[in-house]
């Protein structure tokens, strides 16, 4: 296994929950509580000393059930068990009181998830990880389209179909998709984790090629684990560009050893969450 890119986040001897990054993970949606759930574990397995979890109200119990580590948040739904309108005025009320945001998993695209991530980009002191449905979200507001601004720390995780939303280049076209995700981190001062065999993590002017992961990670909830795992180090004090590259490594040798243990057809992200600590283990006491 390759070595990680950079160390990972070191803690002072009398530190306490509070100084190793309060995070949020915002998402899920009646049916999809499972997403938002594995983002949530994956920060706490990669060292938030608190994270919890804004969900659809009436999902909450489902996602507490996950991890009893994990807080919970309820937020006003709708009948279909998405996010509702007051959602976003609920969420505007919390987020300043955090050290990362991650926005995205089973949250689905109704007007207030739209609405919620455009409060999201406004928050420009807050670090913030956008995945899953909040990048289909903001596709629909023609972010990518929009003329330059400065965003603050924010990393976008899209996976190829989400890319093309974004971009309008086909997800086929692996190059010209790199290419855009370069484009994209350029004219809003991003960072763009490209993911794919390998995972290419870009900025305006840099390019980092992963060099651990499998194909057995081609499985439902593999990207959720990895929206946790960066925002846990974006809350611990990381910029967006060395807890992308450090995230994207992290998540890519947690599976191999997955792969290792269950074989790549019968992991799933389940194993590839359990595998973290273990990786980060071996890293502190040098045995990587």
């Amino acid at each position: 296994m390759t070595n990680p890119p950079l160390p990972f986040p070191s803690r002072k001897t009398d530190a306490h929950k509070g100084d190793v990054g309060r995070v949020l993970l915002v998402g899920g949606s009646r049916g999809m509580a499972g997403s938002i759930s594995l983002s949530s574990m994956a920060a706490l397995h990669t060292g938030s000393g608190l994270v919890s979890a804004a969900v659809p109200d009436r999902c909450l119990e489902t996602v507490a059930s996950f991890h009893p580590c994990l807080m919970t948040i309820p937020l006003a739904d709708d009948a279909a068990g998405h996010f509702a309108s007051a959602a976003v005025t609920e969420i505007a009320q919390q987020v300043d009181a955090y050290d990362a945001i991650g926005c995205g998993p089973g949250m689905g695209t109704s007007d207030a998830a739209i609405e919620l991530v455009e409060l999201l980009l406004q928050k420009s002191d807050i670090a913030r990880v956008l995945d899953a449905d909040a990048l289909n979200a903001l596709s629909k507001t023609n972010w990518g389209h929009r003329q330059s601004s400065k965003s603050g720390p924010l990393i976008l995780t899209p996976h190829p179909g989400e890319l093309q939303r974004l971009s309008g280049v086909r997800s086929s076209d692996r190059e010209q998709q790199i290419k855009a995700a370069h484009r994209l981190a350029a004219l809003h001062d991003v960072v763009v984790v490209v993911k794919g065999g390998p995972t290419v993590v870009v900025d305006a002017e840099r390019k980092w090629t992963n060099t651990t992961g499998n194909p057995g990670m081609a499985t439902g909830g593999s990207g959720d684990v990895l929206t946790g795992v960066v925002t846990s180090l974006l809350g611990q004090g990381m910029t967006p560009w060395d807890a992308s590259r450090l995230g994207v490594w992290l998540h890519g040798a947690a599976g191999d050893r997955a792969a290792v243990k269950h074989g790549q057809a019968g992991m799933t992200a389940r194993e590839l969450l359990d595998e973290i600590p273990g990786v980060m283990a071996a890293y502190e006491n040098r045995c990587i």
